[in-house]
């Protein structure tokens, strides 16, 4: 019995070491384990450095690595904002949106031009060679040759001043903080660029830059046209011949329908800086209010 408690004891004792030295027979494996160390007295050959890295991410916890998904675009495109960023100083782009007229809209009086277009087209060189080539009387084809382009015409020329987007361009200075920027349009010049998107007669956009300062309030065409542009000869004077006249007369939605559309877009998150738009709006009411007051003889 004493010998066999003899024989059991060590094995008892160094079963840890008797496994780690059964990971150490081979004799690859040998010469990847670094050197043995010495442990109360007992020589102890530590897990492989690659061995203890695995044991490390197993016993990650699996749902933290399995779920994150990390883009690689993300670093770059974070790094091309700083650098962006760094060149610039400021935070706030050049051009900031602060008028849309609604998608709804624009989408619709896009549809209707086209849909114009389509209709003379269809008149004027379908329906009228027809009549020409049947040998009927001359009012009849020129009815419907007036059927196409009527519409055509009394779409294009009603819808022409009408404003889809306008753009505000910022100096260095408003673009360094939210703050910077409210203070800009606090006291905002009539120098200020703004950019003013309207159609043209196929449905394509036309940009119409300009100065704050040069728009003023006036009524024309049945309501159809709110603010006349100033200063448009000097425009017109370094345009092409074979360009289209300058953009002088404009509709921009009244308050009511800014209303609507600022209550549509509340609780979105909206690209729109509708706040900008307001004063600039009241800046240009209070200097047409003082121009005309400056004008109109003293009673």
């Amino acid at each position: 019995m004493g010998s066999l408690g003899l024989c059991f004891r060590p094995l008892r004792l160094s079963s840890v070491h008797v496994r780690l030295a059964r990971q150490c027979s081979d004799k690859i494996f040998v010469s990847a384990c670094p050197p043995r160390t010495t442990v109360g007295g007992v020589k102890v050959t530590p897990f492989p450095h690659h061995v203890i890295s695995r044991l490390r991410l197993y016993s990650a916890p699996a749902g933290k690595t399995a779920t994150k998904k990390v883009s690689p675009s993300t670093p770059v495109k974070q790094r091309a904002r700083l650098a962006a960023e760094r060149q610039t100083g400021s935070t706030l782009p050049e051009r900031l949106l602060i008028y849309h007229a609604g998608t709804g809209r624009i989408t619709f009086l896009a549809m209707f031009k086209v849909t114009s277009l389509f209709i003379g087209a269809f008149f004027c060189f379908a329906v009228v060679p027809a009549y020409v080539a049947g040998g009927q009387l001359e009012l009849e084809p020129i009815g419907f040759a007036l059927c196409g382009i009527i519409p055509m015409v009394l779409i294009g020329y009603t819808s022409s001043p009408f404003v889809t987007h306008v753009h505000i361009h910022l100096p260095t200075a408003a673009r360094a903080s939210r703050q910077a920027l409210e203070r800009f349009v606090q006291a905002i010049p009539s120098s200020t660029p703004l950019t003013l998107t309207t159609m043209s007669f196929i449905g394509k956009p036309r940009y119409s830059k300009l100065q704050a300062g040069h728009l003023r309030p006036e009524r024309s065409r049945l309501g159809l046209v709110n603010y006349v542009r100033d200063h448009v000869d000097q425009e017109a004077a370094s345009r092409k011949w074979y360009n289209l006249p300058a953009v002088n007369k404009f509709y921009i939605q009244d308050e009511a329908a800014l209303a609507t559309a600022k209550k549509k877009s509340k609780g979105k998150k909206s690209p729109v800086e509708w706040w900008i738009w307001d004063a600039v709006r009241e800046r240009i009411a209070k200097r047409a209010v003082a121009a005309k007051s400056h004008v109109e003889p003293k009673a």
